[in-house]
């Protein structure tokens, strides 16, 4: 059977069954090969290990490339930010099949960890999220996958200098202290990488937080961008634009 362009249009943004069973299957895959990254971040890739990064290398060539097939606007494909992710990874997956610099690969590594945000993306699609809830669950998921990344870069980099990282856990534990500033003080990281790393954490992982925060705790808002005036957010039982006093069409799902 062969699939054509409108088949896999389909399959990618339809709303059929087909459509919700294969991002099912692409979230699946994407678990998988992010605790297969994580099992063996810090182990050295032998041959078996590299077979395993070029199967998944051409899987995921071949998956970036049907999507750039079926894009509509293919001039702005590549600065999307999953399409970027997904770059990332890819290089990150070649790449150490020219290089034997270890330090450097162990680096490298770590950038395979944002493939978590093309599983962020499948979330969207496979969660039947409400626009009132479409604030809430963005700030969530960015949050989670924020804090698996920088913590599984802590746990690459300072696992083998730093005795108090004895585990993931302990990466962990580290990363929600400092992005919380609780600060305990019982896990440190004492090199310049390493208190760079908890600067960065500190800043954008608040940051993060906060914006948390505010979307569950303000008052809801709906996204619609006014015809006269251009005001995209708009309370979610506004008749009229506060800012021109146009008419506006908001759908609502009688909620309110």
């Amino acid at each position: 059977m062969r699939l054509t362009r409108a088949d896999l249009t389909d399959l990618y943004y339809g709303s059929g069954k087909h459509t919700r069973l294969y991002h099912l299957a692409l979230t699946a895959l994407d678990i998988v090969v992010i605790v297969y990254f994580l099992a063996t971040v810090r182990i050295e890739h032998i041959s078996f290990y590299r077979i395993i990064d070029v199967a998944i290398f051409l899987v995921f060539t071949l998956e970036l490339a049907v999507r750039f097939w079926i894009e509509k606007e293919r001039k702005w494909f590549f600065f999307r930010p999953s399409t970027v992710a997904d770059i990332v990874v890819l290089a990150s997956l070649v790449v150490p099949l020219l290089v034997e610099n270890l330090g450097f690969l162990r680096v490298l590594r770590t950038l395979r960890f944002i493939r978590v945000f093309r599983l962020s993306d499948s979330f969207r699609r496979l969660l039947p999220i409400r626009k009132r809830q479409e604030d809430v669950f963005t700030a969530t998921l960015n949050l989670l996958v924020f804090i698996f990344v920088v913590t599984s870069t802590v746990w690459v980099l300072e696992a083998r200098i730093n005795p108090d990282l004895n585990n993931w856990i302990d990466a962990l534990y580290f990363t929600v202290a400092t992005l919380t500033t609780t600060g305990y003080g019982d896990i440190t990281l004492h090199d310049p990488l390493g208190r760079l790393l908890t600067v960065f954490i500190m800043i954008f992982g608040v940051a993060l937080f906060l914006r948390l925060a505010q979307a569950i705790f303000r008052p809801a808002k709906v996204h619609y961008t006014c015809r006269s005036c251009g005001l995209m957010v708009h309370d979610p039982d506004a008749s009229h634009c506060k800012h021109c006093g146009a008419v506006v069409h908001i759908e609502t799902e009688g909620e309110w």
